[in-house]
């Protein structure tokens, strides 16, 4: 249903900018050669700016993309009116269009000679949102537009006011737009989604509102001179986004180097905490965290097996599912204990803390619990009852295993999000790619009496080292 309804929300958005393209190009007619003609110098630059733009996005941590030249650049053309040293533009919201429209254009071509993704859904909403700006600032209310109101003399802040909001409200829109296609593609509430596009985008919002009023009040005086030097604070905060965004990448990638520890030493199976992650990730997301909290969520699953480096023989098949309650606690917290150590990352290691807790301590003890924490007990189970196998039928087994536990161990609304998650053929497919058809440790002997990577388990013939902690058998209440 999820896949479904991307489709149809991407769909649309492109329909829509393709309809407003042919809109645009049905009402320049026959005067469209003229217009260029008439200002071709202006829209070059203007061309030449947006494709910049597109080809220089911005990747944000949270997997937002953005184009904020590009952007601030055909919201400048919406407004802008006289000009020193060149013809007053008066190009209609047609010619405003279609020139976006080309420097776009211009922009995907390259970015698929070359191998990178074009986003063409990006573009249409990004197209729909200036297209709305052209259409209030050249055809709606007359001599009454912010562009016809720059050319008389009115108090400049009043017309730089009616500018900004005019700008604000075809951001706003674009903004709104790829919020919606976001939550469908991610599976996450669209409101989530919505305040976290609108408070990932403020400092970028706020340049973006601006630029096209300073161009717009500084060119006839500047000539054209006032696109580049009006976009300068565009370009360092672009440049800011971009070393915060690089930053918190190679932060992320530090991470995920530390999570492997336990797979190098043996006592995890391999890519067992990306698998956790990434399913604790779609979990969160189902459950409408937002996305700050989804990546404290995705680091702490990375790092939630990181206690077991305190043991001194690994659990038979890495799986802390089969461990004692008393073991569970011992792990969880001695991986806390390890990650208070960044002394960056305390709500990440209160999350690890937390994860080996029943949940009826929190039904009948109302003991706090965070909702992360209850996502990754929940994730982890899964993949220690799977060991990442897409095989239905040791899914099935394993979401059997979790709802034997249901109410006592598991969080029911979590279950509930983790059968809705699961049930897709997108996430067997990741299981595949990521881990082949691994063999169930609950029904495989050989990964129930052995250690990661092979290893012997405890008490296993050739075993000569001695556990600190005793594993004992599964419990019900281990679910």
């Amino acid at each position: 249903m999820t896949g479904l309804r991307i489709r149809v929300w991407t769909s649309t958005v492109v329909a829509v900018g393709a309809a407003v393209l042919v809109w645009a190009t049905i009402s320049a007619g026959p005067t469209l050669g003229q217009s260029v003609g008439n200002s071709g110098r202006l829209l070059g630059c203007f061309v030449l700016a947006i494709g910049v733009g597109e080809l220089a996005r911005v990747h944000m941590p949270t997997g937002r993309v953005t184009a904020p030249v590009a952007t601030a650049s055909a919201v400048t053309l919406a407004m802008i009116g006289r000009i020193d040293g060149e013809p007053t533009f008066g190009g209609s919201a047609d010619l405003i269009v279609l020139t976006v429209a080309a420097g776009m254009a211009g922009a995907a071509a390259i970015r698929a000679a070359t191998g990178r993704e074009v986003a063409l859904h990006l573009m249409a909403a990004r197209l729909i949102g200036v297209s709305l700006v052209a259409v209030l600032a050249r055809s709606v209310g007359g001599a009454f537009t912010p562009w016809e109101l720059a050319l008389y003399s009115l108090p400049r802040w009043l017309v730089a006011g009616v500018m900004v909001a005019t700008a604000a409200l075809g951001i706003l829109l674009e903004l709104v737009l790829t919020g919606l296609m976001r939550a469908e593609r991610d599976g996450t509430y669209w409101r989530t989604a919505l305040q976290d596009e609108l408070g990932e985008a403020v400092p970028l919002t706020l340049g973006l509102v601006t630029a096209g009023p300073l161009v717009a009040l500084l060119a006839p005086v500047m000539g054209l001179s006032a696109l580049p030097l009006a976009l300068v604070p565009m370009v360092l905060t672009y440049l800011a986004v971009r070393r915060y965004a690089a930053n918190r990448m190679t932060y992320r990638e530090t991470i995920i180097t530390l999570s492997r520890l336990t797979e190098e030493s043996g006592y995890t199976p391999t890519h067992h905490a990306q698998r956790v992650a990434e399913l604790a990730v779609r979990l969160a997301r189902s459950l409408g965290l937002s996305e700050r909290e989804v990546r404290d969520v995705e680091y702490a699953a990375l790092l939630h097996d990181l206690g077991q480096l305190g043991l001194r023989h690994p659990i038979p098949g890495g799986a802390t599912v089969l461990a004692a309650p008393v073991d569970q606690r011992h792990i969880a917290a001695e991986g806390a204990r390890i990650v208070r150590h960044t002394a960056v990352l305390d709500t990440v290691a209160g999350y690890v803390e937390k994860q080996a807790t029943a949940y009826r301590r929190v039904r009948e003890l109302g003991e706090t619990v965070p909702l992360a924490s209850r996502i990754i007990k929940v994730a982890n189970a899964h993949d220690d009852l799977t060991g990442g196998s897409a095989d239905p039928a040791v899914r099935a087994a394993a979401l059997e295993r979790i709802h034997l536990g249901l109410g006592y161990e598991y969080d029911p609304a979590v279950v509930d999000a983790l059968v809705e998650v699961t049930g897709g053929a997108g996430w067997a497919s990741f299981m595949v790619g990521e881990a082949g058809t691994a063999p169930d440790p609950v029904l495989d002997p050989s990964r129930r009496h052995g250690g990661a990577g092979g290893a012997p388990g405890p008490g296993a013939p050739g075993d000569r080292r001695r556990s600190r902690r005793t594993v004992p058998p599964r419990s019900p209440a281990n679910g």
